[in-house]
């Protein structure tokens, strides 16, 4: 067990303490929360830890033809189109031999870029109101353009073969670019195009998930092995605990240092509200969108900039990484997603001004 994990089960327990003996320390509902992540998680990590990889397993030779034709490597291509704990990890990790490369490209590309193109963008352009779009677009640009910053910071620390890291460097930033650009120029074209992208990866994972299923009640149609799905579920059990644990820690802190956090507000030019939403989007971003419409509109564009990487690196991201890798892994993962996130929330307080 890592630190992290260990902090973690920590505040899960002070949460379960509480439900147990309704102590009325208002964690339980936190607590609550952070189970009630299962359900949501179960679908795509269950179907494309097995089944996906399953797939790939078995057709590791062409993956491999595909890979040595690229200027990159295949795993990029998972890693900006998949978070890890929707099974980009799982895939990449059925392409590569390189520990590097699933580090770089299965962990810090998919939580930095692949979570931003297969949640945030279409999570938050389907649920906000278009009243909203020009604000949060704004900070959904600057965010993507500090991801880059994120892989260099994960550079610092793995140490990789310059020329390999490059490889897989360039393209994410040419690739972050173009998404900048295009959030700009063409933003109508950009939402129904991120709407498009998230919804034909929820089908694949329901497919998958739906397969794997099958072959637990019908063994004749059996596409992957037993054993298998109750590994993938068991990663789902353990990521929602963690997840309790950093609810548990947030709704804490928020208890018992409200006025810092409100002198934090005065600083940034921005209301309470917003800074509670950026400690509440380290978690998770699902808990600001009911509170988006009371933040002020520079609390709005802190959010959404610092969303794109910074989101989940205490929540269900970082628990799904700790519970399949290692302590040297999770910090990895925690300071590239901080210091991309930070960054951007940063350049958003300098260049936004005061609730234009």
């Amino acid at each position: 067990m890592n630190v992290f994990t260990g902090i973690m089960l920590v505040f899960a327990a002070i949460g379960l303490i509480d439900k147990i003996f309704s102590l009325r320390w208002g964690l339980t509902e936190s607590f609550d929360k952070g189970l009630h992540t299962m359900g949501t998680m179960v679908i795509p990590i269950v179907g494309v830890c097995t089944v996906g990889a399953e797939f790939i397993g078995r057709h590791g030779e062409a993956f491999q033809t595909l890979s040595s034709v690229m200027p990159f490597d295949s795993t990029l291509i998972v890693g900006a189109l998949l978070a890890p704990d929707v099974g980009g990890y799982f895939v990449a990790e059925a392409l590569t031999d390189s520990p590097e490369l699933l580090i770089m490209n299965g962990v810090v590309v998919g939580t930095l870029l692949g979570q931003a193109v297969c949640f945030q963008l279409p999570v938050f352009l389907s649920t906000l109101d278009r009243k909203n779009y020009r604000v949060v677009l704004k900070g959904f640009l600057v965010g993507m353009t500090m991801i880059p910053v994120g892989m260099l910071a994960a550079e610092a620390i793995l140490r990789m073969d310059i020329v390999l890291f490059l490889r897989q460097f360039i393209p994410v930033l040419v690739i972050c670019l173009l998404i900048a650009l295009g959030l700009y120029r063409i933003p109508d074209r950009m939402v129904k195009g991120s709407l498009v992208i998230g919804r034909i990866i929820q089908m694949a994972t329901n497919i998958m998930f739906f397969i794997a299923v099958l072959g637990i009640f019908v063994p004749a149609l059996r596409y992957v092995s037993i054993d298998a799905v109750s590994q993938a579920v068991m990663i789902v059990f353990k990521s929602a605990i963690i997840i309790a644990g950093s609810l548990v820690m947030s709704e804490l802190v928020m208890k018992f240092f409200r006025k810092q956090l409100e002198e934090i507000a005065g600083r940034l030019g921005t209301n309470g509200i917003s800074v509670i939403c950026i400690l509440m989007n380290c978690a998770t971003s699902l808990a600001i969108l009911p509170l988006f419409d009371r933040m002020d509109e520079k609390g709005k564009q802190l959010n959404s900039a610092f969303s794109i990487s910074g989101s989940y690196v205490l929540g269900g991201s970082m628990a799904f990484v700790s519970a399949v890798s290692s302590g040297y892994v999770v910090t990895v993962f925690i300071i590239s997603k901080l210091v991309s996130g930070l960054l951007s929330m940063f350049i958003m307080h300098r260049i936004g001004g005061k609730n234009d």
